[in-house]
């Protein structure tokens, strides 16, 4: 029995090797206010960390949002601009077509063939008619320098000064935008005359 006394003594949480002095506990206290701290300290780190990855990750979604809208714009604009050089090209075409279905280009030449001509010049402005192409009228209008570009300045009495009295070349508007101005030929007051009257 006195051997279980004593391996009671040495099992017990008392013994004196496990006793803590009161030192040694605040110790222990302050070891643990200790690492309390740097826990909250770590803490406090990797939420600035958090939200500094955050604004980052922020700041490059907008980059790249902005990117893709910079790149739609720029392939808009591209567009445009590609089917604004096919349109003066094609213009040229149908300029060519008006020239061989003038008057003096008609002597001579079967109607079949005109007829002919003049379907291809009416597909050739149906296709720029879909592209937002469209011819304008400036025969008989006064001259305005934002449609017409005067080529001709002619002496008349038939009509008022600063008046189409010609089109050499038809102008044409791109979406609600001059795209080519027309050539013109306009009236001058007649020598002699007060353009005042």
């Amino acid at each position: 029995m006195a051997k279980e006394e004593e391996r009671l003594e040495n099992s017990s949480p008392e013994s004196e090797t496990e006793r803590e002095t009161p030192q040694e506990a605040s110790g222990n206290g302050a070891e643990s206010a200790g690492a309390a701290d740097l826990l909250r300290q770590e803490r406090d780190e990797a939420l600035r960390e958090k939200a500094q990855f955050k604004r980052l990750a922020q700041r490059a979604q907008a980059d790249l949002i902005n990117e893709r809208n910079r790149f739609a714009k720029e392939r808009a604009e591209s567009e445009v601009r590609a089917v604004r050089r096919l349109a003066g090209r094609i213009l040229d075409a149908v300029d060519q077509f008006d020239n061989a279905l003038s008057e003096n280009a008609r002597e001579g030449v079967p109607q079949q063939w005109l007829d002919g001509i003049e379907a291809i010049r009416r597909n050739f402005e149906s296709a720029l008619a879909s592209q937002g192409f469209e011819r304008y009228e400036s025969m008989g209008e006064a001259f305005d320098p934002r449609l017409h570009e005067a080529i001709l300045r002619t002496p008349t009495s038939s009509a008022q000064p600063d008046t189409v009295i010609g089109v050499l070349r038809p102008g044409y508007m791109h979406n609600g935008e001059v795209f080519r101005p027309a050539q013109v030929q306009i009236a001058a007051p007649e020598e002699g005359t007060d353009e005042n009257q």
